[in-house]
């Protein structure tokens, strides 16, 4: 068997652990000190017969969980283990049903956690020095061969058993033996049966005469016998002569009372006809006062015709009543709407009046316009940009207007200035050289082009060539006398301004254009809409937002007033359906067309009718329940007899008198009753009396084939006037009675000393109670005997059993442990197991050189001896089962270690084995060899894969 997956979901530290795709070779875990391991393997030492509650468990935090998926015999198995249950196993691929038990096969719970899970903490409780070495055994030697090692124990209980019996040899005569006293008893029984032996005439005398006394004896008995029958049958008279003369008055009181008569009356409805009349004149009451509260409370008429049509439209009414509250509201809701909505009819009417002097109070006007958000946006865009141009047209002239006044006062001032100075001249020079300018920009961008890049040749060559160019078309003033700025000052800004006033009358002429074009547009826009012609275009915007808006709310309007109009419509049918029933009993003055005018008043008369079905319903329910009074009334009477029949209609006085008569007839009848119950009674005590089988007995005389024993008693007791004459014949049978037994009481003082000189003449009794003592003795002999021999036989047995199985068993496990710790150890031939098997006296055999005991091996050496056994044990057992090994090489040296791999490497032929370990070195090691071998991490009670040993060296080397 191997494992394939397996996840501990609670178990110690172990939380959803996961191990899977497991290898089922070699599976090296490594982990820091308490990751772990021990706890891996503790969960692992559970597998054979489930979680046991012991206190050196780690604890779980729920309850243990262990699931596992296995391979066992070519099947796929899953393996489940729930708190402290037993495990179960059930197949995954259709293989055969197994259990637990089926897979770990002969390898029982204590083989498999000292065999199969191998610990350094155990290894170091192992070399010499341990007290128990019995234990010992059983560890190294697993749980089959621990039961060998108790072999000599048992041996040496059958010994002990056979020595506490006969001692060493089985000698009877030695008083220490437990075979010396029932030899004993044997020995005085035969002594004791040669001295019985006497028998004389005077044994048959004494018999004669004890016959004689006995027949004498026999026959005062009898008579003593016939007298006490006769005393006790007096007794019993006497005991029930009282009941029977009762018996007898209560037959003469019973004599024309008919049984049957009596039994059938329903005397126990007598209380509940009685509670019934109460309900009935309580019933009566409430009816007379519900009848009179209608006929005064009625709001309508008090006839029965109005009483019967308000309990045939009982479901009507009280359906209308109940919604007759939210009819009143709603009614009161109906009119305030009505009031809002010819309120804010009116208001739409007065701003749509204050909008247009024209308009009037319409609506219509407001619906001929067309209203929408695109052409809200269309008007407002249009009457914007009509603002906007008419706003620039007048900055326009208002600039136009000031640059001609500052150019009217510049021109003023540069006219006086040509006056007082003599005019100025502006000489052209022409310095045009476009050959030299292009000669300059074509070597400059070179060079630069050499120094940096071209690019920048190129950029620094146009630079070079626009200046150029400039210059070129540039002109030089000249002025023919000295003061010439503020001159050209003056001139300049003049041509300056000119220039503004002309761009400024040329965007002038362009924004009249561009106004006269929208203002055309929102004319058109104006005629479009339906708006008034007359409006200022200013005024546009406005005007159109307010329509819009009264639009909306004109639409508000209209659709709250078509909502009111069908909520009224729905009232109006509701309230038509109310109308309708209560005209037949009323007159209601209402109309649909106005539905509201008179709601108040419908609704009024709907709560007093409704009302007045209160009042009829009690008056009904009264009816009702007096009803099912007389009908309650009539169950008890008809029991009794058809006769007494009543119904709704029969008078009240009738009833009552009906009642009267079964009361007093249920009186009647109940005394019958209770004389016919005693008589019962007393019948039954005098049978009871006499079923015993003594009073039979003492009257059995007096019986007449199968007569009655009561009227066997009865016709007894007619032969006496009173139970004083009974007691009279009492007292002279126990005066002759007491004569009589004195007599047998003589006879029987010397019956008993006649046998007693019989007993002391007779040897008889003395044979048989010395041939019973020869039979006790000798029973017990051989029972001590035999269960002598049988231990003396067990422990030959046992010892000879022993002896094979060591030969057999031990012998071939040490040549195999000696095999495995030749390979480790490489210095020493093998193992020698010397004297007992409990002492377990290792020796390690060296070639040509004294042998090594345990107590003379390192510590190192030691553990890789007992190493050596545990591996031989597991390789000699026919099951494969998984096998842990918790650090078991941490202290040889690396080639020890190596060679203890080599050995593992073998191992994982038939076995999956996984090896736990906190250090490198053995991860190296295991790498180093080329063996197969799956590599885990395990950190606080998790399973991480490594791909590599170096990653889980590196791991542990980390940690």
């Amino acid at each position: 068997m191997h494992l394939t997956e397996l996840r501990i979901d609670d178990f110690g530290c172990f939380r959803n652990a996961r191990l899977q795709n497991l290898d089922d070779d070699l599976v090296v875990i490594g982990g820091p000190q308490r990751a772990g391991k021990t706890t891996f393997m503790q969960a692992l030492r559970q597998f054979p017969d489930g979680v046991d509650r012991s206190n050196d468990l780690p604890p779980a935090t729920d309850e243990y969980r262990i699931d596992a998926e296995l391979i066992h015999d070519g099947s796929h198995y899953r393996y489940v283990l729930n708190g402290h249950a037993s495990p179960s196993v059930s197949p995954i691929d259709g293989g055969p049903s197994v259990n637990a038990e089926d897979i770990f096969g002969p390898v029982t719970e204590r083989q498999y956690r000292n065999l199969y899970t191998i610990s350094l903490d155990e290894l170091r409780r192992l070399p010499p020095g341990i007290d128990n070495s019995e234990d010992l055994a059983r560890v190294l030697l697993g749980g089959a061969y621990g039961d060998i090692a108790e072999i000599p124990e048992i041996e040496e209980k059958f010994g002990d058993r056979a020595h506490d019996i006969g001692l060493t040899k089985g000698n009877p005569n030695t008083k220490t033996s437990q075979l010396y006293e029932p030899y004993q008893t044997v020995k005085d029984g035969i002594k004791a049966r040669k001295e019985a032996s006497q028998q004389v005439d005077e044994y048959q005398a004494v018999t004669k005469e004890i016959n004689e006394n006995q027949a004498e004896k026999a026959e005062i008995q009898e008579k003593i016998d016939h007298r006490q029958r006769k005393r006790d049958r007096l007794n019993i008279l006497k005991e029930l002569f009282d009941t029977i003369q009762e018996i007898d008055r209560l037959d003469a009181k019973l004599q024309n009372a008919d049984r049957d008569t009596v039994e059938d009356f329903p005397t126990h409805l007598t209380d509940r006809l009685t509670h019934f009349e109460e309900q009935f004149e309580t019933a009566t009451t409430s009816l007379s006062e519900a009848q009179q509260e209608f006929e005064q409370g009625a709001s309508i008429k008090t006839t029965d015709a109005y009483y019967e049509w308000l309990l045939q439209h009982e479901d009507q009414l009280q359906s209308h009543a109940e919604n007759q509250k939210l009819w009143m509201q709603t009614a009161e809701q109906l009119a305030d709407r009505r009031e809002d909505l010819e309120n804010r009819k009116r208001e739409l009417e007065g701003e749509i009046a204050s909008l247009h002097s024209e308009w009037g109070e319409s609506f219509g006007h407001i619906d001929e316009i067309e209203t929408n958000a695109v052409d809200t946006a269309k008007v407002a865009d249009i009457t914007s940009r009509i603002a906007e141009l008419k706003d620039e047209r007048e900055n326009l002239k208002a600039s136009i207007e000031s640059d001609r006044a500052r150019k009217e006062d510049l021109q003023s001032e540069l006219d006086s200035m040509e006056e007082e100075h003599d005019e100025t001249e502006e000489i052209q020079i022409p310095k045009r050289k476009p050959a030299i300018i292009a000669a300059l920009a074509i070597a400059g961008g070179t060079i630069a082009s050499f120094v940096s890049t071209p690019l920048i040749g190129g950029v620094i060559g146009l630079v070079i060539l626009g200046v150029g160019l400039y210059t070129i078309d540039s002109t030089i003033s000249v002025e023919t006398s000295v003061d010439a700025d503020p001159y050209r000052t003056v001139k300049s800004q003049i041509t300056t301004l000119q220039g503004d006033i002309a761009a400024d009358s040329q965007r002038l002429e362009e924004v009249e254009e561009k106004l006269t074009e929208k203002e055309g547009e929102l004319t058109e826009l104006v005629i479009e809409l339906g708006l008034p012609e007359d409006l200022p275009p200013s005024e546009v915007p406005d005007f159109y937002e307010r329509v819009v808006e009264l639009d909306r709310q004109i639409g508000a309007f209209r659709e709250d007033q078509e909502d009111w109009e069908e909520q009224q419509t729905d009232f109006a049918t509701e309230l038509d359906e109310v109308t309708t029933l209560l005209e037949e009993v009323t007159d209601v003055s209402w109309t649909a067309d106005d539905p509201l005018a008179d709601a108040y008043d419908v609704l009024s008369t709907l709560e007093n009718v409704a009302d007045d079905l209160k009042l009829a319903q009690a008056v009904r329910q009264a009816e009702f329940e007096r009803a099912d009074c007389i009908e309650d009334i009539d169950s008890v009477l008809t029991e009794w007899t058809n006769e007494k029949s009543i119904e709704a209609a029969t008078e009240d006085e009738q009833i009552l008198q009906h009642i009267e008569d079964f009361k007093h007839e249920a009186q009647r009848v109940g005394e019958l009753g209770d004389a016919f119950e005693k008589r019962e009674q007393l019948e039954s005590q005098v049978t009871t009396r006499l079923e015993t089988p003594s009073a039979q007995e003492v009257f059995e005389p007096l019986r007449e084939d199968d007569e009655p024993w009561a009227d066997v008693v009865r016709e007894a007791s007619t032969a006496y006037a009173d139970s004083d004459a009974i007691a009279d014949e009492i007292r002279d049978e126990s005066s002759q009675l007491d004569d009589l037994e004195s007599q047998r009481d003589e006879l029987r003082e010397a019956i008993f000393e006649l046998k007693q000189r019989k007993e002391k003449l007779a040897s008889e009794n003395d044979l048989q109670q010395a041939q019973a003592k020869i039979d006790e003795g000798r029973v017990e002999f051989e029972r001590t005997g035999e269960a002598y021999a049988v231990n003396r036989i067990a422990e030959a047995m046992v010892k000879d059993l022993h002896d094979r199985l060591m030969e057999d068993i031990v012998h071939s496990l040490m040549d195999d442990a000696s095999a495995i710790f030749k390979e480790i150890t490489q210095e020493y031939e093998g193992i020698e197991l010397d004297g007992n098997v409990q002492e377990l006296q290792f020796h390690a055999l060296r070639e040509e050189k004294p042998d090594h005991g345990v107590g003379e091996l390192s510590r190192a050496t030691a553990e890789q001896l007992f190493l050596a056994v545990r591996l031989a044990r597991i390789r000699s057992t026919d099951t494969s089962l998984p096998v842990v090994l918790d650090d078991a090489a941490t202290n040889f040296d690396p080639n020890h270690m190596k060679r203890v791999f080599e050995v593992i490497d073998q191992l994982t032929a038939t076995n999956q084995v996984f090896f736990l370990t906190c250090h490198p070195q053995c991860v190296r090691t295991a790498a180093s060899n080329g063996f197969t071998a799956q590599y885990w991490s395990l950190e606080a009670g998790q399973f991480s894969r490594q791909d590599t040993a170096s990653s889980l060296e590196q791991h542990l080397a980390a940690d």
